[in-house]
């Protein structure tokens, strides 16, 4: 009697031990590399653009700031900060090979705010070189001044389809077309076109 009393006391405490110690001690799973997280990728949708015009400026006598106006619609239901800084990324779009490139420095204008599901203008800018007409005062382009401006112009984008602004803050890619056709038919003058 003695020996079933023993042997029914091992086998109540191996139930309690299935029954309440068991489910409360974690599984050991085996080690798992920690996965690789994916690049987020860029919405290429939430802001779309159309160009609005090329403006020439003089920075001195030597060189020339060409200013590529952009209307900006906001798609979405938030609104929208693009800043200038080291977060915003401007890159030219080659028309030769449809890539991207870095090549030329181009920059953002200023900042700008644009509400939900509304539209404003951006300005990406663009300095080159340009020995500016002198003895002119500001409001009087002759033809043949005129002519220095679009070949400026010209030379600029003649291998460019347009801009690209990657903003890394959102993750924001925002496509600026070219509207390179208007820009040979004669309407490129200094101040804004």
């Amino acid at each position: 009697m003695k020996t079933l009393v023993l042997f029914s006391l091992v086998v109540a405490c191996l139930l309690v031990l299935v029954v309440f110690v068991l489910p409360r001690t974690p599984p050991n799973e085996p080690a798992q590399p920690p996965a690789a997280t994916a690049a987020p990728v860029w919405n290429a949708s939430a802001v779309q653009s159309s160009f609005a015009g090329v403006q020439v400026k003089e920075v001195d006598a030597t060189h020339a700031a060409l200013i590529f106006s952009y209307d900006l619609d906001n798609n979405t239901d938030v609104d929208y900060r693009l800043a200038k800084g080291p977060a915003t990324v401007v890159m030219t779009r080659l028309k030769s090979s449809g890539s991207v490139s870095s090549e030329e420095p181009v920059e953002l204008d200023s900042s700008v705010f644009l509400p939900a599901r509304n539209r404003t203008r951006i300005a990406v800018e663009v300095t080159r070189n340009f020995n500016w007409p002198t003895g002119l005062p500001g409001t009087q382009i002759g033809p043949v001044n005129q002519e220095k401006f679009r070949g400026l112009v010209a030379q600029e984008v003649a291998n460019l389809s347009g801009f690209v602004v990657f903003d890394q803050a959102t993750h924001f890619q925002i496509e600026l077309p070219g509207g390179w056709p208007e820009l040979s038919a004669g309407n490129t003058v200094p101040g804004g076109f």
